[in-house]
């Protein structure tokens, strides 16, 4: 492309862009930052610095004026959502609800920066595989957790006293029968010394920290089950609110995956509409 050539797209494209900014089409602005990100090869979130010379007040002002066309798209699209005029998007109306994530208006898209936004969907997709059983599973996977080192040391308990009955039975016997009245008569008082032996140092160690291990294992155990039926129950209102709009969860997520494509559509089929 000549210089000139060059020049005249540019005064046409930043005419267009000038153009649609005036009529408020919302379609044609973001027609011109998808165009200037293929065509100069740039990152899509780098265009309106781009376009606007790195004006930090006109990229505000351009991007509130997005912001503005893709959650009033949002409200109605996904209903179950709430979204402020932040654009921080809600899953649900009820008590405990939880920040899905936070809408990006260039990219025309929900982003979830947090974890506990990341765990939604796949919670989501736990949930719908066993509705039944999904809060049983995760408590059988956290007690198995939390008493991991308990159980540990009542397995060491168990053999070591495994070990020790051999040598207690041993002892049993030899008191027993012909050579046990012979070893009473020759020392009768050796008698007396044959109580039942006490438990080894080991032994008491491990029975007094498996003790302590237990009490605090338990003491998890309780206030993570509160936390775990909690987040079960907002699981299952997002799972009725998602399977009360769409056929699956499956389905929820390929919605939220064509979220630009179908805003796109929504623009385009509002034509030259103001605000379109």
């Amino acid at each position: 492309m000549s210089i000139e050539a060059s020049l005249t797209y540019q005064k046409k494209f930043f005419n267009d862009f000038t153009d649609a900014w005036h009529k408020k089409s919302r379609y044609r602005l973001y027609q011109g930052l998808d165009a200037t990100a293929e065509n100069l090869r740039l990152d899509i979130e780098e265009t309106p610095g781009y376009i606007l010379a790195y004006d930090k007040n006109a990229q505000a002002e351009l991007h509130d004026f997005l912001q503005i066309g893709l959650i009033d798209f949002l409200r109605q699209h996904i209903p179950f959502f709430e979204v402020n005029d932040q654009g921080t998007v809600y899953f649900g109306n009820w008590y405990h609800r939880r920040e899905f994530g936070h809408i990006n208006v260039i990219l025309r898209a929900i982003t979830q920066s947090a974890d506990e936004q990341r765990r939604i969907l796949p919670q989501l997709e736990a949930f719908s595989d066993d509705p039944d059983h999904y809060l049983d599973r995760q408590l059988d996977a956290m007690r198995k957790e939390v008493y991991r080192d308990v159980d540990s040391l009542h397995t060491q308990i168990d053999n070591l006293e495994a070990e020790n009955a051999p040598e207690r039975g041993q002892a049993s016997q030899g008191n027993s029968g012909f050579r046990g009245l012979l070893k009473n008569f020759i020392d009768p008082s050796d008698d007396d010394q044959a109580s039942p032996s006490q438990p080894s140092g080991d032994a008491s160690r491990l029975k007094a920290q498996f003790d302590k291990e237990k009490l605090t294992a338990d003491d998890i155990f309780d206030k993570r089950k509160r936390e775990l039926e909690v987040s079960a129950a907002i699981t299952r209102y997002e799972f009725q609110a998602v399977m009360g709009t769409y056929s699956s969860v499956a389905e929820f997520e390929n919605i939220l995956a064509n979220l630009k494509d179908d805003f796109m559509q929504s623009l385009k089929l509002e034509g030259g509409r103001t605000h379109a």
